[in-house]
């Protein structure tokens, strides 16, 4: 009897060891889809760059992507060994380890920190296309030979053994305008595959060092109180501005500035802005010392004023499966309606920052597909806070179009409790809608359409409901949160236009009802 006692705690500890053996991630690449394994590697892209769900790791053997479906890395930083277990799958050609957020067995787990990074490994530009570097941390030179002309995105390099891709992803803060054909450009980034084509992915703007010939530019401005807010194409250098000399305001002073973290973005604190009527800017350099000759940018108070601005969110998977939700696509009437009332539109497809959001009144955020990075999330509630305008479009329960385990209602939900609600998640479909209530945002409408769109819970009684269906559930409202005002729509149909990418499903809801004259009444609200 002891002997048998003995047998079955020895067989169940080898089977609790062969289960949470570490497979090398080269064997583990190796294994058949939905095999569940365990792998341990240091960190070499640290959630953020390409998501708050996607990490990549290495080890001796080989590298690999690791996705976390439905949730996010949490305080994982580049160098720290982590251990996870999940399954494996193949998306679009890339092979990945999956975990899923509500499966008990998955986990990861942080070994050590700041451990060293493998050295890249240096590849010609041909091996770009070479599936046995999938998922390594590589290195390689070329000239930029071709850039995609319908996505800039795309840039080949070749070194003369053949043209390979640098793909510039979401979030990585790049700006692929800054490159141009006939330039030579190094690279450093993680190698994956999407559908047939291998892309190499730079993790943020000190992967890539190019022959900069070309020097910055003034990309946009923007007055507020007493300060003038400059955003160049591309960091500049600090040495280069002189106060009153290499930058001047003409018939007054400029008394102090400030350069953001990013460098691109240079706030200027003026002397008396009522007298400002021209900015003149010269030799202004970037970092390579590339200087600018003198520019000239005429100043209007009223016409550059930050209160007649408004800013779309186009980096947070607005464009991903069906969606379109961008101001060149399906939400390109919404921002011409924008455009004929004066005021100026743009979208940013960089994180959201305090510093972006001070040169704008109001932040539209089309029914977002990825998850914000928690100082996205602050500086969103603080803009709010001071005085700004935030217009949140969401959509119904499931509709995770980009298949990461994060639907709009769930995103939203990690801040908009600040403002004293949530959205429920639940489809709501009803057209028109039985209960408007008076405000001035539903003055003069009468027929508002939901096509599939979350309700949304009230959390406190600050919140006044502006539209809810026969239920009476809400579906649109509006609230004060600060010094500021947030209006929150269940369905983001109401305002999409028809118009996309070939191929995408989209739902003209701008044509129905008074679907248009509700978003007209939205900037209204806010400006005015």
């Amino acid at each position: 009897m002891k002997r048998s006692i003995v047998m079955l705690v020895v067989f169940l500890f080898i089977g609790i060891f062969a289960f949470s053996a570490i497979t090398s991630i080269s064997d583990a690449r190796d294994l058949k889809d939905l095999k569940t394994v365990v792998v341990r590697g240091v960190v070499t892209v640290e959630p953020g760059p390409f998501d708050v769900n996607i990490i990549f790791l290495q080890d001796k053997t080989g590298g690999i992507n690791l996705y976390y479906r439905g949730g996010q890395f949490k305080d994982v930083k580049r160098g720290d060994l982590v251990e996870a277990k999940g399954y494996l799958w193949t998306h679009k050609n890339n092979k990945e380890l999956i975990l899923e957020s509500d499966n008990p067995s998955h986990y990861y787990k942080i070994i050590s920190h700041n451990n060293p990074l493998p050295e890249p490994l240096i590849i010609k530009t041909a091996d770009i296309n070479n599936e046995k570097y999938e998922g390594l941390y590589l290195k390689t030179k070329g000239k930029i030979v071709e850039i995609d002309k319908f996505d800039m995105r795309k840039i080949y390099i070749d070194d003369g053994s053949g043209k390979g891709m640098v793909f510039i992803r979401e979030n990585t803060g790049i700006n692929p305008a800054y490159y141009k054909v006939g330039i030579t450009m190094e690279v450093v980034g993680v190698l994956g595959q999407y559908m047939s084509a291998y892309e190499l992915w730079p993790r943020d703007i000190n992967d890539i060092v190019v022959d900069d010939v070309f020097p910055p530019e003034v990309k946009d401005y923007a007055i507020k109180g007493n300060y003038i807010y400059v955003e160049f194409n591309e960091p500049i250098s600090e040495k280069s501005v002189v106060l009153n000399k290499t930058i001047r305001i003409l018939k007054t002073n400029i008394k102090d500035y400030k350069l953001d973290k990013t460098q691109k973005i240079l706030k200027l604190e003026v002397e008396d802005i009522n007298k400002a009527t021209k900015l003149v800017l010269r030799s202004i350099a970037d970092k390579n010392n590339n200087k600018m000759s003198m520019k000239i940018i005429k100043l209007d108070l009223k016409k550059d004023s930050y209160k007649n601005r408004v800013l779309f969110d186009n980096n947070h998977g607005q464009t991903a499966g069906n969606a379109d939700w961008v101001i060149d696509g399906g939400y390109s009437d919404f921002a011409d309606v924008i455009r004929n009332m004066g005021l100026k539109v743009n979208e940013i497809k960089e994180d959201i920052t305090e510093e972006i959001l001070n040169m704008y009144n109001v932040l539209v955020i089309p029914e977002p597909n990825k998850p914000f990075k928690e100082t996205e999330i602050k500086a969103i509630l603080n803009f709010v806070k001071n005085g700004g305008s935030l217009f949140i479009i969401s959509d119904h329960g499931g509709s995770d179009r980009n298949g990461n385990g994060w639907d709009s209602p769930k995103i939203f939900n990690t801040f908009v409790e600040n403002f004293g609600f949530k959205f429920t998640g639940d489809d709501l479909e009803e057209a028109p809608l039985a209960h408007i209530y008076n405000h001035p945002i539903t003055e003069g409408i009468r027929k508002i359409g939901v096509w599939n769109g979350s309700s949304i819970k009230l959390l406190n009684d600050n919140i006044k409901v502006l539209i809810a269906n026969s239920e009476n559930k809400p579906y649109m409202i509006v609230t004060n949160y600060g010094k500021g005002k947030v209006v929150a729509i269940g369905d983001s149909s109401p305002f999409d236009d028809g118009t996309g990418a070939s191929g995408d499903l989209l739902h003209n809801g701008w044509q129905w009802g008074d679907d248009a004259k509700l978003a007209i009444n939205v900037i209204k609200y806010f400006i005015y």
